[in-house]
């Protein structure tokens, strides 16, 4: 009886350490190389807004003609400093680019975006203006400022 206890507890603390195991993300080089001065010599996003910045996992789309979005097709969205993004799929380089702030608001969602791909990468997102909103520091949502277009609902990963 103590042996098959012993043997449970083994393996539901071996459980219990894959599970809080860290995914791990490769970064491809070309754009872990990106200098953070390509695009922006100076700091584009202030306060809050600066939240934006880090490795975002996608969770959901939604919108579109019918409202119930389509299945996901990218696995992360990375944004670096200074105004840098890269889409990934299975630790490939979808699409790269700058984020351009095109306006900000006093009320939420407080900022619209454009990300407008480099001219050396693939094209991945078809849908590039975005509003910026934030449920506290680890939700990232990016809305469409119109009709029938796709929204993209990611969690902060680092």
């Amino acid at each position: 009886m103590q042996k098959s206890l012993f043997i449970t507890i083994i393996f539901i603390l071996a459980g219990l350490v894959n599970a809080c195991e860290k995914e791990t993300i490769n970064i491809p080089m070309e754009f872990d190389e990106l200098s953070p001065n390509k695009y922006f010599d100076d700091e584009i996003f202030s306060g809050y807004d600066s939240t934006i910045y880090g490795t975002w996992k996608i969770y959901s789309i939604s919108g579109g003609f019918h409202g119930g979005g389509y299945e996901v097709n990218f696995d992360y969205l990375i944004i670096k400093k200074i105004g840098i993004y890269g889409f990934l799929r299975n630790d490939s380089l979808l699409e790269y680019g700058r984020i351009v702030p095109v306006a900000q608001f006093p009320v939420q969602p407080s900022l619209l975006v454009n990300f407008e791909q480099d001219e050396y990468s693939d094209s991945f997102l078809g849908d590039h203006e975005k509003y910026v909103d934030f449920s506290g520091n680890d939700t990232l949502h990016l809305y469409s400022p119109c009709c029938d277009r796709y929204n993209y609902h990611f969690k902060r990963m680092k």
